[in-house]
């Protein structure tokens, strides 16, 4: 009875080292913070958006002109080393936003630092800033910004009111470092493009331990002790060990299945219940989609396009477009390179600073590469031009 009682008081302790290896947690560290800064959510601004007091509270009723929102509250120079625990709680925070930690430092004030956090679920959530590579120096302002989820969830859609609770920053401690582990862990995080690759839940924007490297060092210390100190032969640690790998198997893939459960709920709050017809208008992308559309449109009415060449800043909404307007024969414009375009090629440009129209010259101008062209199309966020081969 007595090996087993510290057959198990060593399990734990492995357990216990193991989980402050991981959150980069030592001896000296304090169970509990010595310092908290509290950050009453009515004290916070509202920058983008509209926002009423509820209480302690702070209501989010609506979200900018861009579909965003954004409350920040001014910090006197806080040193970020010192507070690396941020702790946050909303309460009705939609499924269809994203949430991203906003700050600026005292050494660059003009420059916005954004990070994607977590989803806040119900309670409190744990972030550990040390994995964020702009959380330095001195801190003069944080704030929280939401919008609908990329490329997932069309803003139309997304914003649903919900109470902003309030946020503070705690100093290093194993309270707050083994919560923080927690979210990394098991936090949840919305579909991304990456997420058809991905083996289970992990905090994608900040630099987080995996669990598995440290889930297979548990269980092998833990093996180790109880061979040790239950003098195990070998025919019984051999039993004991394919049952830890089995159990560890299943744990990691429990772990995974909760995840997809939860992404999984994303896509029927968006899609359950709804008409077919409706649903194919649910796209994340409403804007591109119509414009388009637009485009076939008027292209429809000219003489037949025999090359549509397509530039625009974003990669993935480049991407869409040369999906949407098929079957035209498209191709993205960078992949021209330096070469003469086809004499007939016409050239779309979609939201795009890279990329400006010199009237006076007829020319488009990106850098040093200019390009003879004529205005033919201007809806919105998209440009159409026609390859200009002769002076004008």
């Amino acid at each position: 009875m007595i090996r087993r009682v510290v057959c198990a008081l060593a399990i734990g302790g492995i357990g216990i080292l193991v989980l402050g290896w991981a959150a980069g947690l030592g001896w000296r560290t304090p169970l509990v913070p010595q310092q908290r800064i509290v950050l009453p959510a009515h004290d916070f601004r509202v920058v983008m958006g509209a926002g009423v007091e509820d209480g302690e509270a702070l209501r989010v009723a609506a979200v900018g002109d861009d579909g965003d929102a954004l409350q920040s509250i001014a910090l006197d120079h806080l040193r970020a080393e010192d507070f690396p625990l941020l702790r946050y709680r909303f309460d009705g925070f939609p499924r269809t936003l994203e949430l991203s930690l906003i700050f600026r430092r005292a050494d660059a004030p003009a420059d916005v630092q954004a990070v994607t956090i977590p989803w806040p679920g119900k309670g409190w959530t744990t972030l550990d800033l040390r994995g964020v590579p702009g959380w330095r120096g001195e801190i003069v302002e944080l704030g929280f910004s939401e919008y609908a989820t990329p490329q997932i969830v069309p803003q139309s859609v997304a914003f649903r009111p919900f109470r902003f609770d309030g946020a503070q920053l705690w100093s290093p401690s194993w309270r707050g470092g083994l919560a923080a582990l927690g979210t990394a862990w098991f936090g949840y995080t919305p579909w991304a493009l990456l997420s058809v690759s991905a083996l289970g839940p992990a905090l994608e924007t900040a630099k987080t331990p995996p669990l598995l490297p440290y889930l297979v060092v548990a269980v092998v210390l833990g093996l180790a002790a109880a061979a040790l100190v239950l003098r195990w032969r070998r025919p019984r640690l051999l039993r004991a060990a394919v049952i830890a790998a089995a159990s560890t198997w299943a744990a990691l893939d429990l772990a995974w299945l909760s995840d997809l459960h939860a992404k999984h709920r994303l896509t029927e709050h968006l899609y359950v219940g709804k008409p077919w017809p409706d649903r194919a208008r649910l796209v994340p992308d409403q804007d591109t989609e119509a414009a388009a559309e637009q485009i076939k449109a008027y292209l429809a009415t000219q003489p037949p396009v025999h090359h549509l060449l397509v530039a625009s800043d974003s990669t993935y909404t480049k991407l869409r477009l040369l999906y949407l307007l098929l079957p035209l024969n498209v191709a993205p414009l960078a992949l021209a390179g330096e070469a003469p375009l086809p004499r007939d090629a016409l050239l779309l440009l979609y939201a795009s600073d890279t990329w400006r129209y010199d009237e006076g010259r007829g020319l488009l101008v990106a850098g040093n590469r200019t390009i003879p062209a004529l205005p033919l199309y201007e809806s919105g966020a998209a440009r159409l031009y026609r390859l200009r081969s002769t002076p004008p």
